[in-house]
């Protein structure tokens, strides 16, 4: 019978520090396209270019943070270095007084430092056969949405309540407090087992003098990071990191026997559709935001709730939708039924299809009354399509574990966040300045407006979501007759 271990102090730490992360990046987030076109009145296309440029680069800039403290500094102080730049960041977009590219530039800075460095420092704590190695990574994503749910309605009520800047600084303080329950906890992480940070201490590279090098790295790169932003070539560093990767990709394949070689093109095509659904799945922060700003009607008993809250329904449908899948899965296991990943990728595009059909029909009725209409369409829709991503990154990042074509998996999984992650985001910006509005007469007239734009391409999504879930069932099934023949 095997020994079932305990979790390690470590984990209590992380998903502490998880659930200020995620929750001082998505409330933050929740508040930026709202502040962009209310506060600084930027144009809709300006206010979606910028978010799209600072939403891709934040998941370009983990490579080389994975790349610091694999070589030089350790994942424990790249960790702690990037959770107190991304504090920095939020301080300054919290003062009232600009700093708007600097303080988003220090976020993507110190979240390429952070994101990847804190799962992996939490993993050398863990014995490689550890029996709750698994469950202990569920926790801290758990604790993560739990975060990720709860900003939102608090940054939100800030905004609203006070003042934009006071929406931002409590993002502030969530991550200040995130990073000193992680300083407290210290001695769980490096007086463990863990040979990454002892290999580099014996090596001399923790030296005190390659702290001060990594910060002004820090300070160069958020320069460098701020300009990009200003002058919106964020896509053309996204393109040079495309064609890098691609690189790599072509000389993979190559190399790789017949049976790699078919995996590697299986888990391309999860990327394909990975691409499709997170490009639409990301109008969540952007187009869907300023529809239930300006067309939904936000009423409830005598209070008007904050667009920026409704941003919460997404985590809450993973948090509640994940408990009831981790049964489904259960029973299906248990009954003897496996599902291809091939076909959960399906349902997630079905749900993500219904979700967005569910709000276009709101936007349909906007545009044909008076510009408004209920959030009863939104609030079902966003939950629809929080709940579709159980069915999408979970699975794919799985099958690229599985499949592991090469022993490449590293190299893949970080593809699959590049194309998904960065790409997507830059896309879904892309995607949503199709609903921008250009000035018009009357209030009414450009609430119809509106409406009418966001009820077109809402429709155009809702649209090819369905087609890519007709190829993907068709695939399917000429898979499933190409095994009946074969078996």
């Amino acid at each position: 019978m095997t020994q079932i271990e305990t979790q390690p102090k470590s984990l209590y730490y992380a998903i502490a520090l998880n659930v200020w992360e995620y929750f001082s990046y998505y409330g933050m987030r929740a508040l930026l396209v709202l502040y962009l076109t209310q506060k600084l009145l930027f144009t809709d296309n300006h206010a979606y270019a910028l978010y799209g440029a600072y939403t891709a680069l934040v998941y370009v800039t983990p490579i080389v943070g994975g790349v610091i403290a694999d070589r030089y500094l350790g994942y424990y102080w790249s960790t702690l270095l990037g959770a107190a730049t991304m504090v920095a960041g939020h301080l300054v977009l919290g003062l009232d007084g600009g700093g708007l590219y600097f303080g988003l530039a220090l976020i993507i800075c110190g979240y390429g430092l952070f994101k990847t460095n804190v799962s992996c420092l939490l993993g050398a704590t863990y014995s490689r056969e550890h029996t709750k190695r698994d469950s202990g990574f569920a926790l801290m994503y758990v604790g993560g949405n739990i975060g990720s749910f709860i900003s939102p309605i608090l940054c939100a009520w800030a905004a609203q309540a006070w003042g934009w800047h006071y929406g931002f600084l409590l993002a502030a303080i969530g991550m200040a407090i995130g990073l000193v329950i992680f300083i407290t906890g210290r001695r769980h992480f490096v007086a463990g087992n863990d040979p990454q940070w002892s290999a580099l201490k014996e090596k001399g590279i923790l030296s005190i003098k390659v702290l001060p090098i990594t910060v002004l790295l820090i300070v160069v790169s958020a320069v460098f990071f701020s300009f990009a932003l200003y002058y919106l070539f964020a896509g053309w560093i996204l393109l040079a990191c495309v064609i890098v990767s691609l690189y790599f990709l072509f000389f993979l394949f190559i190399k790789l026997d017949g049976k790699d070689k078919r995996s590697l093109l299986a888990i391309c095509f999860f990327m394909i559709f990975g691409l499709i659904f997170w490009a639409f799945d990301q109008q969540g922060g952007s187009s869907i935001s300023l529809f239930i700003e300006r067309n939904v009607v936000r009423d409830f008993d005598g209070f008007t709730i904050p667009a920026a809250a409704f941003q919460s329904i997404n985590p809450f449908a993973i948090l509640i939708g994940g408990v009831i899948m981790s049964q489904v899965w259960y029973w299906l296991i248990k009954a003897g039924v496996r599902l291809s990943a091939l076909f959960k990728i399906t349902f997630g595009l079905l749900f993500l299809t219904f979700g967005f059909f569910m709000i276009m029909m709101g936007a349909k009725i906007a545009a044909t009354t008076d510009g408004h209409a209920s959030m009863m369409w939104v609030v079902v829709g966003m939950a629809v399509i929080g709940f579709a991503e159980l069915f999408v990154d979970p699975v794919a990042l799985s099958e690229i574990t599985r499949l592991n074509p090469g022993g490449s998996v590293g190299f893949l999984a970080g593809l699959y966040m590049l194309i998904t992650g960065s790409i997507a985001n830059y896309a879904a910006a892309e995607i949503a300045t199709l609903t921008s509005v250009e000035t018009v007469k009357t209030a009414g007239d450009f609430l119809i407006k509106s409406a009418s734009n966001y009820y077109n391409v809402f429709g155009a999504i809702t649209k090819v979501s369905a087609i890519a879930c007709i190829v993907l069932i068709m695939v399917s099934l000429v898979m499933y007759f190409a095994r009946k023949q074969n078996a």
